[in-house]
């Protein structure tokens, strides 16, 4: 099977069905196929669907489960990353943390539909009332407790713990009264609150100060959970912000955790006090869950899972994926395109010389081969990015658009002619003290960067000023906030949280909060009045078309700016394999893991379930 924007795939009817009918296909992204079952016999060319309006809907009310649903017992293990600098959610940024540790917690709202953006309370009762555009009533449950232990120790949670959660995101402040620019949401999700009301004990009204086309979308956001006030204002203490501790995870959600190791393993148990378990919408869950960093070589990933030692596994390594389902025609194959796996080059032309000057910057632009990007990084498994990464089918600008571009063309003669030109016009060659330094992080899948990615640069330019560093990820964020001469960081860049991109948009082209903006992981302060203009119009626009086409504009403008301080190359398909034992929601082109741990169970009657090991 072959998925990118060069080769163009062809899906089997027979791999397409077996797909859908495991409820993979979703209207966010390309959904891709069962590769146990794939043959080339009567194939047709299956296209990406359209997303789906970004309105919110009511959730309907939870019916009876069917007789054999979900049901308890046994445990859940997977391999996962644990990166990350704090456990303080609110001022985190890290996924692969929020998403394990986020099993522990809950929101007011939640997704229950990621793919057709269907949103539900979670902690509130459900949507807020909405009298006028900038009103927003909440109800709360009455029913939610804080795990059962220290320092909670099963307290019911009251107004008083969500009007901290608000009122401390909302000010960026800490309880000592400093402020902190590290509460990463405020900028997207409280800058623009005029007042909070808390009116009882179960209602409270939030007021804006203009209209917010995405904030119910962005209250969602995994990152900006209920804390346990005791913990939050524990993890302002400078000694205690990195300390990672299952001590410090507490909340109200379905798992309790009794194990929790930084870049290692974590352990929970299910917490039977949890308010949707006790009122049977979620009927069946696990006993426990595990999740285990086995690093980044993907053979004991592999191991694991045939040793059923973990119940799922996504990887972007396509031979490997590939072995593995021919290898156990058992398992259950997909391919699906995920915003969060791609790979882009985020430089810095405000504080770096060598990039300040426009010819450089857009040299650099042209002279990335991106189908070379897509063999050498995505095995293949992976199609050229606008500044919309291309799961977003609505949002991103269409594969044929791109084509044409400058930067994407096929074959790139013209862009090396005219990367060269502009090099040499610039007269880079002479300039011996800029920095063309790329740096990365340690990551195993990352290292192969810091020798192909300058050589590519090197060889399509004629010159041999480029080279790579990789540094520690734990360094990464005050790296990057630093404000070091460094071209930039060449890597994943993930936050892809909901499936109307605009917010996360924002983050990256808006201007940085220092300078009034949206732009919270903008770390180079990148701004025009162009771009910022874009912005400004799609917030304010309720049509989702014409949103969509003011987000198309914006990509636009970026390609004739150089990527507008990204320089965007290719986003691929994730690779996922699970044993059928394990019934999970998903897999979703965006995922929460707080999505998946309220909706799985094992199947203990299933016959692949023989020979499932706790992880070693």
């Amino acid at each position: 099977m072959r998925e990118n924007y060069w080769a163009r795939r062809r899906l089997s009817r027979r791999s397409v069905l077996k797909a859908s009918a495991a409820g993979a296909v979703g209207a966010g992204a390309l959904v891709a196929v069962g590769c146990g079952d794939d043959d080339d016999d009567d194939d047709e060319p299956v296209e990406p669907e359209p997303t789906a309006e970004a309105t919110p809907v009511a959730t309907p009310e939870p019916t009876e489960p069917p007789m054999a649903g979900p049901v308890d017992g046994s445990f859940f293990s997977q391999y996962t990353g644990i990166s990350g600098t704090t456990l303080d959610l609110h001022r985190e940024l890290y996924r692969s943390n929020v998403y394990v540790s986020g099993q522990a917690y809950n929101n007011l709202l939640k997704f229950t539909d990621m793919d057709n953006f269907v949103i539900s309370g979670e902690i509130a009762r459900g949507l807020p009332e909405q009298p006028d555009e900038l009103t927003y009533i909440f109800t709360i449950r009455d029913d939610v407790n804080y795990h059962n232990k220290a320092p909670a120790n099963g307290r019911a949670m009251t107004m008083d713990d969500v009007r901290w959660n608000i009122e401390r995101q909302r000010s960026s402040t800490r309880a000592d009264g400093t402020e902190d620019t590290t509460f990463f949401r405020h900028p997207l999700i409280y800058k623009n609150i005029e007042n909070t009301d808390y009116t009882d004990e179960t209602n409270f009204t939030i007021t804006m100060s203009s209209p917010q086309v995405t904030w119910l979308g962005d209250m969602t956001d995994e990152f900006n959970s209920i804390l346990y006030p005791e913990i939050g204002e524990k993890l302002e203490d400078e000694n205690e912000f990195g300390v990672f501790s299952a001590d410090n995870v507490l909340g109200t959600g379905p798992f309790i955790f009794d194990e929790f190791e930084l870049q290692d393993r974590a352990h929970a148990v299910r917490n039977d006090d949890y308010f949707f378990r006790k009122d049977g919408t979620i009927p069946g869950m696990v006993d426990e869950a595990f999740f285990v960093n086995l690093g980044g070589d993907i053979n004991p990933q592999r191991l694991a899972f045939e040793q059923k030692q973990i119940d799922e596994l996504a990887s972007r390594d396509k031979a490997v994926m590939e072995e593995i389902a021919a290898n156990n025609p058992d398992v259950e194959a997909f391919r699906i395109g995920d915003p969060n796996n791609n790979l882009e080059f985020a430089y810095n032309y405000t504080t770096n010389r060598a990039l300040s000057d426009e010819r450089i910057r857009t040299a650099m632009f042209l002279a990335t081969d991106r189908a070379l990007v897509a063999q050498q990084h995505f095995q293949g498994l992976g199609r050229p990015n606008p500044a919309v990464n291309w799961p977003f089918t609505a949002w991103a600008l269409s594969q044929e658009e791109l084509s044409e571009a400058p930067g994407y063309r096929q074959p790139k003669d013209q862009d090396l002619a005219d990367a060269r030109a502009l090099w040499e016009q610039a007269d880079a060659e002479s300039h011996d003290d800029l920095d063309f330094r790329v740096t990365t992080v340690d990551f195993p899948q990352y290292v192969p960067l810091l020798e192909w990615f300058p050589a590519m640069l090197n060889t399509n330019l004629g010159t041999e000023k480029w080279n790579a560093q990789a540094i520690p990820v734990t360094s990464l964020l005050e790296y990057n906030n630093s404000g070091q001469a460094s071209v930039g960081y060449l890597g994943g860049w993930d936050q892809w949280n909901s499936p109307d991109p605009r917010t996360r948009f924002a983050q990256v082209y808006s201007a940085h909060p220092d300078d009034g903006g949206r732009g919270t992981i903008n770390f180079w302060k990148y701004t025009t009045p162009t771009m910022e203009g874009f912005i400004n119009d799609m917030f304010t626009e309720f049509d989702n078309e014409r949103a969509q086409e003011i987000i198309k504009d914006a990509q636009r403008f970026a390609l004739t700016d150089a990527g507008s301080g990204h320089l965007q190359m290719v986003c691929g398909l994730t690779s996922w394999v699970k044993w059928p034992y394990l019934h999970r929601a998903g897999p979703f082109f965006i995922t929460y893991g707080t999505t998946i741990s309220q909706e799985l169970w094992i199947d203990q009657d299933d016959p692949t379930f023989q020979g499932k090991q706790r992880p070693a």
